[in-house]
Protein backbone atom coordinates (compact mmCIF):
# COMPACT_ATOMS: atom_id res chain seq x y z
CA UNK A 1 0.00 0.00 0.00
CA UNK A 2 2.77 2.43 0.96
CA UNK A 3 4.79 1.55 -2.14
CA UNK A 4 1.73 2.08 -4.34
CA UNK A 5 1.08 5.48 -2.75
CA UNK A 6 4.72 6.42 -3.25
CA UNK A 7 4.60 5.53 -6.93
CA UNK A 8 1.41 7.56 -7.31
CA UNK A 9 3.04 10.61 -5.71
CA UNK A 10 6.07 10.26 -7.96
CA UNK A 11 3.85 10.08 -11.05
CA UNK A 12 2.02 13.22 -9.95
CA UNK A 13 5.34 14.98 -9.35
CA UNK A 14 6.67 13.94 -12.76
CA UNK A 15 3.48 15.18 -14.42
CA UNK A 16 3.72 18.49 -12.57
CA UNK A 17 7.31 18.96 -13.68
CA UNK A 18 6.21 18.61 -17.32
CA UNK A 19 3.17 20.89 -16.95
CA UNK A 20 4.02 24.44 -18.01
CA UNK A 21 0.63 25.68 -16.83
CA UNK A 22 1.32 24.45 -13.32
CA UNK A 23 4.77 26.03 -13.33
CA UNK A 24 3.38 29.34 -14.57
CA UNK A 25 0.70 29.30 -11.87
CA UNK A 26 3.35 28.57 -9.25
CA UNK A 27 5.58 31.39 -10.52
CA UNK A 28 2.67 33.81 -10.46
CA UNK A 29 2.10 32.84 -6.83
CA UNK A 30 5.79 33.34 -6.05
CA UNK A 31 5.64 36.81 -7.62
CA UNK A 32 2.58 37.71 -5.54
CA UNK A 33 4.21 36.44 -2.34
CA UNK A 34 7.41 38.36 -3.09
CA UNK A 35 5.46 41.55 -3.80
CA UNK A 36 3.64 41.26 -0.47
CA UNK A 37 6.82 40.56 1.48
CA UNK A 38 8.80 43.33 -0.18
CA UNK A 39 6.02 45.84 0.43
CA UNK A 40 6.18 44.93 4.14
CA UNK A 41 9.99 45.15 4.29
CA UNK A 42 11.10 48.61 5.43
CA UNK A 43 14.37 50.13 4.29
CA UNK A 44 16.46 51.53 7.14
CA UNK A 45 16.93 55.14 6.12
CA UNK A 46 20.32 56.69 6.73
CA UNK A 47 19.76 59.75 8.90
CA UNK A 48 16.51 58.60 10.52
CA UNK A 49 16.22 58.76 14.30
CA UNK A 50 13.60 57.64 16.82
CA UNK A 51 11.24 60.36 18.06
CA UNK A 52 11.30 59.51 21.78
CA UNK A 53 12.89 56.12 22.34
CA UNK A 54 16.53 56.36 23.45
CA UNK A 55 17.36 52.91 24.81
CA UNK A 56 20.70 51.87 26.23
CA UNK A 57 22.16 49.76 23.42
CA UNK A 58 24.62 46.89 23.53
CA UNK A 59 26.02 45.76 20.19
CA UNK A 60 27.17 42.17 20.58
CA UNK A 61 29.65 40.59 18.16
CA UNK A 62 30.64 36.90 18.20
CA UNK A 63 34.05 36.47 16.58
CA UNK A 64 35.86 33.25 15.70
CA UNK A 65 38.85 33.54 13.36
CA UNK A 66 37.72 36.92 12.03
CA UNK A 67 41.12 38.64 11.79
CA UNK A 68 40.35 39.66 8.22
CA UNK A 69 37.36 41.87 8.98
CA UNK A 70 36.95 42.36 12.71
CA UNK A 71 38.68 45.76 12.86
CA UNK A 72 36.43 47.29 10.22
CA UNK A 73 33.37 45.88 11.99
CA UNK A 74 34.29 47.07 15.48
CA UNK A 75 35.45 50.53 14.45
CA UNK A 76 32.22 51.08 12.51
CA UNK A 77 30.23 50.17 15.62
CA UNK A 78 32.27 52.43 17.88
CA UNK A 79 31.58 55.27 15.41
CA UNK A 80 27.80 54.98 15.84
CA UNK A 81 25.92 58.22 16.52
CA UNK A 82 24.34 56.92 19.71
CA UNK A 83 25.11 58.06 23.24
CA UNK A 84 24.16 55.10 25.47
CA UNK A 85 26.28 52.53 23.65
CA UNK A 86 28.40 49.54 24.58
CA UNK A 87 30.19 47.33 22.09
CA UNK A 88 31.00 43.84 23.38
CA UNK A 89 32.96 41.32 21.33
CA UNK A 90 33.61 37.74 22.34
CA UNK A 91 36.70 35.99 21.03
CA UNK A 92 35.27 32.52 20.57
CA UNK A 93 38.40 30.41 20.54
CA UNK A 94 40.10 32.11 17.59
CA UNK A 95 43.34 30.61 16.35
CA UNK A 96 44.33 33.57 14.14
CA UNK A 97 45.11 37.17 15.08
CA UNK A 98 41.57 38.16 16.11
CA UNK A 99 42.46 38.54 19.80
CA UNK A 100 45.44 40.80 19.02
CA UNK A 101 43.34 43.11 16.85
CA UNK A 102 40.67 43.38 19.55
CA UNK A 103 43.23 44.08 22.29
CA UNK A 104 44.71 46.94 20.27
CA UNK A 105 41.32 48.56 19.64
CA UNK A 106 40.32 48.14 23.30
CA UNK A 107 43.40 50.07 24.39
CA UNK A 108 42.30 52.96 22.16
CA UNK A 109 38.59 53.03 23.07
CA UNK A 110 37.26 52.13 26.51
CA UNK A 111 33.72 51.58 25.17
CA UNK A 112 34.86 48.26 23.74
CA UNK A 113 34.62 45.23 26.01
CA UNK A 114 36.35 42.04 24.91
CA UNK A 115 35.37 38.68 26.39
CA UNK A 116 37.19 35.38 26.15
CA UNK A 117 34.76 32.62 25.28
CA UNK A 118 34.17 29.70 27.64
CA UNK A 119 34.44 26.09 26.42
CA UNK A 120 31.48 24.89 24.37
CA UNK A 121 28.98 22.94 26.53
CA UNK A 122 27.30 19.75 25.35
CA UNK A 123 24.21 20.37 23.25
CA UNK A 124 25.26 23.85 22.12
CA UNK A 125 26.49 25.04 18.75
CA UNK A 126 29.22 27.67 18.65
CA UNK A 127 27.38 30.82 17.60
CA UNK A 128 24.41 30.44 20.00
CA UNK A 129 26.82 29.78 22.88
CA UNK A 130 28.93 32.84 22.05
CA UNK A 131 25.81 35.01 21.76
CA UNK A 132 24.42 33.71 25.06
CA UNK A 133 27.62 34.79 26.81
CA UNK A 134 27.43 38.19 25.13
CA UNK A 135 23.83 38.75 26.24
CA UNK A 136 24.73 37.85 29.81
CA UNK A 137 27.48 40.48 29.76
CA UNK A 138 24.99 43.13 28.58
CA UNK A 139 22.48 42.78 31.40
CA UNK A 140 21.90 46.55 31.62
CA UNK A 141 21.03 47.08 27.94
CA UNK A 142 17.44 47.74 26.82
CA UNK A 143 18.19 46.97 23.17
CA UNK A 144 20.41 44.06 22.18
CA UNK A 145 21.86 44.19 18.67
CA UNK A 146 23.73 41.08 17.56
CA UNK A 147 26.01 41.82 14.60
CA UNK A 148 28.16 39.35 12.70
CA UNK A 149 31.88 40.07 12.58
CA UNK A 150 31.87 40.23 8.77
CA UNK A 151 29.51 43.23 8.76
CA UNK A 152 30.31 46.94 8.86
CA UNK A 153 28.02 49.89 9.34
CA UNK A 154 27.42 53.53 8.66
CA UNK A 155 27.31 55.80 11.74
CA UNK A 156 23.51 56.03 11.60
CA UNK A 157 22.79 52.29 11.69
CA UNK A 158 21.71 52.05 15.34
CA UNK A 159 19.56 55.16 15.10
CA UNK A 160 17.83 53.73 12.02
CA UNK A 161 17.22 50.41 13.80
CA UNK A 162 15.74 52.18 16.83
CA UNK A 163 13.60 54.42 14.61
CA UNK A 164 11.97 51.50 12.79
CA UNK A 165 11.48 49.51 16.00
CA UNK A 166 9.86 52.52 17.67
CA UNK A 167 7.64 53.42 14.72
CA UNK A 168 6.39 49.88 14.13
CA UNK A 169 6.44 48.88 17.82
CA UNK A 170 8.68 45.91 17.07
CA UNK A 171 10.05 43.39 19.53
CA UNK A 172 12.59 41.98 17.07
CA UNK A 173 14.15 43.25 13.85
CA UNK A 174 16.23 41.29 11.34
CA UNK A 175 18.35 43.60 9.19
CA UNK A 176 19.66 42.32 5.85
CA UNK A 177 22.80 44.34 5.01
CA UNK A 178 23.86 45.16 1.48
CA UNK A 179 25.85 42.11 0.39
CA UNK A 180 29.30 42.84 -1.01
CA UNK A 181 29.95 40.24 -3.70
CA UNK A 182 33.57 39.86 -4.66
CA UNK A 183 33.52 37.30 -7.45
CA UNK A 184 31.51 34.91 -9.56
CA UNK A 185 30.85 32.29 -6.90
CA UNK A 186 29.84 34.86 -4.30
CA UNK A 187 27.51 36.48 -6.84
CA UNK A 188 25.97 33.11 -7.68
CA UNK A 189 25.47 31.87 -4.11
CA UNK A 190 24.98 34.63 -1.52
CA UNK A 191 21.94 36.34 -3.15
CA UNK A 192 19.87 33.18 -2.87
CA UNK A 193 19.46 33.88 0.86
CA UNK A 194 17.45 37.15 0.69
CA UNK A 195 15.76 35.93 -2.50
CA UNK A 196 14.49 32.73 -0.86
CA UNK A 197 13.39 34.69 2.21
CA UNK A 198 11.22 37.00 0.12
CA UNK A 199 9.93 34.49 -2.44
CA UNK A 200 9.51 31.14 -0.70
CA UNK A 201 9.14 32.09 2.93
CA UNK A 202 6.76 34.84 3.97
CA UNK A 203 7.57 37.12 6.89
CA UNK A 204 4.43 39.07 5.98
CA UNK A 205 2.18 35.99 6.21
CA UNK A 206 3.90 34.91 9.41
CA UNK A 207 3.05 38.25 11.02
CA UNK A 208 -0.44 38.58 9.58
CA UNK A 209 -1.70 35.05 10.17
CA UNK A 210 0.68 33.66 12.81
CA UNK A 211 2.17 31.09 10.41
CA UNK A 212 5.41 30.09 12.11
CA UNK A 213 6.53 27.83 9.25
CA UNK A 214 6.41 30.83 6.90
CA UNK A 215 8.72 32.87 9.15
CA UNK A 216 12.36 33.47 8.37
CA UNK A 217 15.11 35.94 9.18
CA UNK A 218 18.75 36.74 8.45
CA UNK A 219 20.99 36.87 11.50
CA UNK A 220 23.72 39.18 10.22
CA UNK A 221 22.16 42.00 12.27
CA UNK A 222 19.45 40.90 14.70
CA UNK A 223 17.97 43.35 17.23
CA UNK A 224 15.80 42.51 20.25
CA UNK A 225 14.13 44.49 22.95
CA UNK A 226 15.48 43.02 26.17
CA UNK A 227 12.09 41.78 27.40
CA UNK A 228 11.37 40.07 24.07
CA UNK A 229 14.77 38.35 24.04
CA UNK A 230 14.16 36.99 27.53
CA UNK A 231 10.62 35.93 26.68
CA UNK A 232 11.98 33.97 23.71
CA UNK A 233 14.35 32.18 26.07
CA UNK A 234 17.45 33.88 24.72
CA UNK A 235 19.98 31.86 22.79
CA UNK A 236 19.44 28.93 25.12
CA UNK A 237 16.17 28.33 23.27
CA UNK A 238 18.07 27.95 19.96
CA UNK A 239 21.25 26.43 21.34
CA UNK A 240 21.29 23.49 18.92
CA UNK A 241 20.13 25.40 15.83
CA UNK A 242 22.53 26.01 12.95
CA UNK A 243 19.94 28.47 11.54
CA UNK A 244 19.25 30.24 14.83
CA UNK A 245 17.94 33.33 13.04
CA UNK A 246 15.11 31.34 11.44
CA UNK A 247 14.40 29.65 14.78
CA UNK A 248 14.07 33.05 16.49
CA UNK A 249 11.65 34.28 13.81
CA UNK A 250 9.48 31.20 14.20
CA UNK A 251 9.59 31.41 17.98
CA UNK A 252 8.60 35.08 17.88
CA UNK A 253 5.71 34.24 15.55
CA UNK A 254 4.41 31.49 17.84
CA UNK A 255 4.55 33.85 20.83
CA UNK A 256 2.74 36.64 19.01
CA UNK A 257 5.68 39.05 19.16
CA UNK A 258 5.97 41.83 16.59
CA UNK A 259 8.94 41.48 14.27
CA UNK A 260 10.04 42.43 10.79
CA UNK A 261 12.77 41.88 8.23
CA UNK A 262 14.30 45.16 7.03
CA UNK A 263 16.68 46.11 4.26
CA UNK A 264 19.86 47.66 5.59
CA UNK A 265 21.25 48.58 2.17
CA UNK A 266 21.76 52.25 3.19
CA UNK A 267 23.32 51.68 6.62
CA UNK A 268 25.03 48.25 6.71
CA UNK A 269 27.12 45.99 4.51
CA UNK A 270 28.44 42.45 4.72
CA UNK A 271 31.05 40.36 2.95
CA UNK A 272 29.61 37.04 4.03
CA UNK A 273 32.04 34.78 2.21
CA UNK A 274 35.19 35.31 0.19
CA UNK A 275 35.69 33.00 -2.75
CA UNK A 276 34.25 29.71 -3.94
CA UNK A 277 35.29 27.47 -1.06
CA UNK A 278 33.93 29.78 1.65
CA UNK A 279 30.68 30.39 -0.21
CA UNK A 280 29.99 26.70 -0.70
CA UNK A 281 31.03 25.84 2.87
CA UNK A 282 28.73 28.50 4.27
CA UNK A 283 25.71 27.32 2.31
CA UNK A 284 26.63 23.72 3.11
CA UNK A 285 26.34 24.64 6.79
CA UNK A 286 23.03 26.47 6.48
CA UNK A 287 20.80 25.17 3.70
CA UNK A 288 19.66 21.78 4.98
CA UNK A 289 18.82 22.88 8.56
CA UNK A 290 17.29 26.17 7.39
CA UNK A 291 14.90 24.24 5.12
CA UNK A 292 13.67 21.96 7.89
CA UNK A 293 16.24 19.17 7.86
CA UNK A 294 13.91 16.57 6.27
CA UNK A 295 15.41 14.78 3.30
CA UNK A 296 12.42 14.03 1.05
CA UNK A 297 10.80 17.51 1.20
CA UNK A 298 14.24 19.06 0.79
CA UNK A 299 15.04 17.08 -2.37
CA UNK A 300 11.57 17.71 -3.82
CA UNK A 301 11.86 21.44 -3.10
CA UNK A 302 15.19 21.78 -4.89
CA UNK A 303 13.99 19.67 -7.82
CA UNK A 304 11.03 22.00 -8.20
CA UNK A 305 13.20 25.11 -7.92
CA UNK A 306 15.44 23.83 -10.69
CA UNK A 307 12.41 23.09 -12.86
CA UNK A 308 10.82 26.49 -12.29
CA UNK A 309 13.85 28.78 -12.37
CA UNK A 310 16.72 27.02 -14.21
CA UNK A 311 15.15 24.62 -16.71
CA UNK A 312 13.26 27.38 -18.62
CA UNK A 313 16.58 28.89 -19.75
CA UNK A 314 17.60 25.56 -21.26
CA UNK A 315 14.13 24.96 -22.68
CA UNK A 316 14.11 28.37 -24.33
CA UNK A 317 17.31 27.58 -26.21
CA UNK A 318 16.41 24.00 -27.13
CA UNK A 319 12.84 24.93 -28.09
CA UNK A 320 14.05 27.79 -30.24
CA UNK A 321 16.58 25.61 -32.03
CA UNK A 322 13.99 22.89 -32.63
CA UNK A 323 11.30 25.33 -33.76
CA UNK A 324 8.87 24.39 -30.96
CA UNK A 325 7.02 27.67 -30.64
CA UNK A 326 4.67 26.64 -27.88
CA UNK A 327 7.44 25.29 -25.65
CA UNK A 328 9.60 28.33 -26.38
CA UNK A 329 6.78 30.73 -25.47
CA UNK A 330 6.09 28.90 -22.20
CA UNK A 331 9.78 28.89 -21.28
CA UNK A 332 10.04 32.59 -22.09
CA UNK A 333 7.07 33.40 -19.86
CA UNK A 334 8.56 31.35 -17.03
CA UNK A 335 11.89 33.14 -17.38
CA UNK A 336 10.21 36.56 -17.30
CA UNK A 337 8.32 35.74 -14.10
CA UNK A 338 11.46 34.35 -12.48
CA UNK A 339 13.50 37.39 -13.54
CA UNK A 340 10.85 39.68 -12.07
CA UNK A 341 11.38 38.16 -8.62
CA UNK A 342 15.15 38.57 -8.84
CA UNK A 343 14.87 42.16 -10.03
CA UNK A 344 12.49 43.14 -7.23
CA UNK A 345 14.62 41.51 -4.52
CA UNK A 346 17.82 43.03 -5.95
CA UNK A 347 16.33 46.53 -5.86
CA UNK A 348 15.09 46.17 -2.29
CA UNK A 349 18.34 44.83 -0.85
CA UNK A 350 20.92 46.64 -2.98
CA UNK A 351 22.03 43.60 -4.98
CA UNK A 352 23.31 43.76 -8.58
CA UNK A 353 20.41 44.19 -10.98
CA UNK A 354 22.01 41.73 -13.41
CA UNK A 355 20.77 38.98 -11.09
CA UNK A 356 17.54 39.24 -13.07
CA UNK A 357 19.43 37.60 -15.94
CA UNK A 358 21.65 35.39 -13.78
CA UNK A 359 18.82 33.95 -11.67
CA UNK A 360 18.79 30.54 -13.42
CA UNK A 361 22.51 30.14 -12.71
CA UNK A 362 22.10 31.23 -9.07
CA UNK A 363 19.41 28.61 -8.48
CA UNK A 364 21.58 25.96 -10.16
CA UNK A 365 24.55 26.92 -7.96
CA UNK A 366 22.22 26.86 -4.96
CA UNK A 367 21.10 23.35 -5.86
CA UNK A 368 24.74 22.26 -6.07
CA UNK A 369 25.39 23.71 -2.61
CA UNK A 370 22.15 22.16 -1.36
CA UNK A 371 23.30 18.70 -2.43
CA UNK A 372 26.55 19.23 -0.55
CA UNK A 373 24.61 20.42 2.49
CA UNK A 374 22.39 17.33 2.47
CA UNK A 375 25.39 15.03 2.19
CA UNK A 376 27.30 16.84 4.95
CA UNK A 377 24.44 16.78 7.45
CA UNK A 378 23.35 13.22 6.67
CA UNK A 379 26.88 11.83 7.01
CA UNK A 380 27.72 13.85 10.12
CA UNK A 381 30.41 15.91 8.36
CA UNK A 382 28.76 19.33 8.69
CA UNK A 383 31.27 21.74 10.22
CA UNK A 384 32.13 25.43 10.36
CA UNK A 385 35.41 27.07 11.31
CA UNK A 386 36.84 23.87 12.69
CA UNK A 387 33.80 22.86 14.75
CA UNK A 388 31.63 19.86 14.02
CA UNK A 389 27.94 20.73 13.70
CA UNK A 390 26.50 17.26 13.17
CA UNK A 391 27.28 13.73 14.19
Amino acid sequence: MIARAGRYVLRLAARALRDDRGVLAYLAGVCANAAWNLRNTPVLADGSRPERWRPAVAVLVPARNEERGIERCVRSLLAQEWEALRVIVIDDGSTDGTADVLARIQQEDGRLTVLRGSPLPDGWLGKPWACAQLAEAAADAELLVFADADTWHGPGMLAAVAAVMERQRLDMLSVVPRQELGGMWERWTVPIIPWALMTHLSPAAAQRFGLALAAGAVGQVLAFRREAYERLGGHRAVRGEAAEDVAFARGATRMGLRWRVASGREVSACRMYQGRSEALAGLEKNLFPAMGGRTVPYVLAWTWLLRAFTWPALALVSGGLAGRRRATAAAGAELILGAATWLAVARKFGLPLRLAAEGPVVVAAGAFAAARSLAAWRTGRAAWKGRRLAG
